[in-house]
């Protein structure tokens, strides 16, 4: 397909020729106003970052009047404190969301107040001038929906063009990472993933833990959201899936929380000891999923160690075909999306053994057992 299908079509748009263009609008992502602060994981910027995406490409469901470009400012991204590959913004571990600069959009704390080429949002959903030709988000984390996905890629409409398709790669141009991150994660994965392993004979079991659960007690994460399953119940769902496919050899094992992932372990070799376990060997383990201190939780380690792990976890993933999880969480959601679109097995299949959902629990939970 001309420009590559979805992900060709999201770059071609983000990376214009002339970013000082009379026709280029833009859209500008604007961190919280405390943004230290703040506490989301990799996922669930990637997620913001998706939506924000699609309204920019689609100017918030009116595509006829064109597209906005999305660019995020240059604020502290708490993930990249102490960054020793780039700057202490998303760009220390990730490409740049497009090939223009800040210095291309028009700058609402040097402008005319009364210009008419910018508008900062207010809320998410606040209607405005599409004419506008720098458009700001609102400080808040959320994001504004749109209907329509698909209309501003002039791909028309199949199946290669739902909301999970669209979903998956905007989180994959999201996640291109840079060089030596790439590097490094390549490295964890020659050594992390067995040569003969067959994906679609895999379950993997990505664990979320630690602060997603109610109660938690650690202090600077976000609070909890989840009534966290026991582990007995990941261990029923993995002993079901090997009755619906006895041909099942593996099981990948992740968690953030190392204590979880550990007893799991435990109940694994005694319940099932044919099943061979792989594990994400040289995983930090944390201890939480947020993203502002991330370097408090475990002595030694870094941020750039931390996501490097987490990333290398991602990409395991990919290397199965069944799946046991909760989507309440963006990190597990996030995977279960990814291995239905870029995965190396077919017919994805997902257990989701927790009791709650969020917005994208339902593109994790499509097919789903």
């Amino acid at each position: 397909e001309e420009y590559g299908g979805i992900l060709g079509r999201i770059h071609h748009f983000q990376n214009p020729s002339d970013c000082s263009a009379a026709s280029a609008k833009f859209f500008v992502w604007r961190s919280k106003s405390d943004n230290e602060n703040d506490t989301r994981g990799l996922t669930a910027w990637a997620h913001a970052a998706s939506s924000h995406m699609l309204h920019a490409l689609t100017d918030a469901d009116q595509p006829e009047a064109g597209h906005r470009i999305l660019i995020n400012d240059d604020k502290l991204f708490p993930m990249a404190k102490g960054c020793e590959h780039g700057p202490e913004t998303r760009e220390c571990y990730f490409e740049p969301l497009t090939n223009c600069k800040l210095s291309d959009v028009d700058d609402y704390e040097t402008a005319d107040p009364k210009s008419s080429n910018i508008k900062i949002l207010s809320k998410t959903d606040e209607e405005y001038d599409r004419n506008v030709r720098t458009l700001y988000t609102s400080d808040s984390i959320w994001f504004r929906k749109v209907k329509d996905m698909y209309s501003w890629t002039g791909l028309g409409f199949n199946s290669q063009h739902s909301t999970i398709h669209m979903t998956a790669a905007s989180l994959a141009y999201y996640f291109r990472v840079k060089p030596w991150l790439r590097k490094e994660i390549d490295e964890r994965l020659r050594r992390n993933i067995p040569l003969d392993l067959n994906p679609q004979r895999t379950i993997g079991v990505p664990i979320r833990r630690s602060d997603k659960c109610h109660g938690h007690a650690l202090e600077g994460s976000a609070s909890g959201e989840l009534e966290c399953p026991p582990l007995e119940e990941y261990l029923k769902k993995v002993k079901e899936f090997l009755e619906f496919d006895p041909r099942i050899e593996n099981v990948i094992v992740t968690s953030e929380d190392k204590s979880a992932c550990e007893e799991f372990l435990e109940i694994l070799n005694k319940e099932l000891p044919s099943l061979r376990v792989i594990q994400n060997i040289g995983d930090v383990q944390q201890g939480t999923g947020s993203g502002s201190k991330l370097e408090a939780y475990t002595e030694g380690s870094s941020n750039a160690q931390v996501v490097a792990s987490a990333l290398t976890s991602l990409h395991m993933h990919m290397r199965a075909r069944y799946f046991v999880l909760t989507s309440k969480s963006t990190w597990t959601s996030t995977i279960a999306v990814m291995a239905r679109v870029y995965g190396f097995a077919s017919e994805v299949i997902v257990f989701d053994i927790g009791p709650n959902k969020n917005t994208f629990a339902h593109l994790a939970r499509r097919g789903c057992a």
